[in-house]
């Protein structure tokens, strides 16, 4: 990697408003710019290294990157961690309940059924940022009597929330997008990694990492309170 990408991501952390995120890649940045320049250094020695067979330099410098196996395995699971909170802050989200002793309100949403039936799910999601609270809970309750697919569900809810909650899908869509950086850093991170051990795939590199740090439960604490304490 080259000090500009470094520059752009650590750029792009600052813009993060989630601070559990944004703590969470300035880390990630700033091991992989270690490992980037004093490991890749460290290595380099050793393979320049005479005195050793190809075997003993890989095991060398399998040695030198293992020291830092845990932060590799904690900015890993840091980052899944993220991205599975911020999906379930989104599926915590409470939305109006149906009132399933209303038999007016149950005959609203069978005309409403009756109405969408027969629509493509492309004509439904392009339809749905029009509708009323009725429109999408009738979806909701029952997507499969109307067709709807899991994508346009999806697309309701999201319709929903927003009307319940205004401005909540655009705080949470921006902390998707935040995740989803911060996932693509680690994966970055955890190449240069691999490539250092001479590890050629994502089995050999988690299999290394297991190896290396046995018991993981400490690190899986450590990320638990991080994410609860920002």
């Amino acid at each position: 990697m080259n000090q500009p990408y470094f520059r752009h991501m650590e750029q792009a952390a600052a813009g993060i408003s989630n601070a559990a995120i944004r703590s969470a890649l300035t880390s990630t940045i700033e091991l992989h710019r270690t490992l980037d320049d004093v490991t890749r250094s460290s290595v380099a020695n050793i393979r320049d290294d005479k005195d050793f067979t190809q075997a003993g330099k890989t095991k060398k410098a399998r040695d030198v990157i293992g020291s830092r196996a845990w932060e590799v395995i904690k900015a890993k699971m840091l980052a899944r961690r993220l991205a599975e909170h911020v999906e379930e802050k989104r599926a915590a989200l409470k939305l109006p309940e149906i009132d399933k002793t209303d038999a007016a309100g149950a005959i609203l949403r069978n005309r409403v059924r009756d109405q969408l039936a027969g629509k493509s799910n492309q004509e439904l999601r392009g339809l749905i940022p029009t509708m009323s609270s009725l429109y999408l809970q009738t979806i909701l309750e029952a997507p499969e009597l109307i067709g709807a697919d899991a994508q346009t569900a999806e697309v309701a809810r999201s319709a929903a929330i927003e009307l319940s909650h205004p401005g909540m899908t655009a705080t949470l869509q921006a902390e998707r997008d935040a995740a989803n950086l911060l996932a693509n850093a680690t994966a970055a991170m955890a190449n240069t990694f691999g490539e250092l051990g001479k590890l050629p795939n994502k089995t050999a590199l988690e299999g290394f990492l297991n190896e290396r740090v046995v018991d993981q439960r400490h690190i899986a604490a450590d990320v638990e309170r991080q994410i609860t304490e920002a």
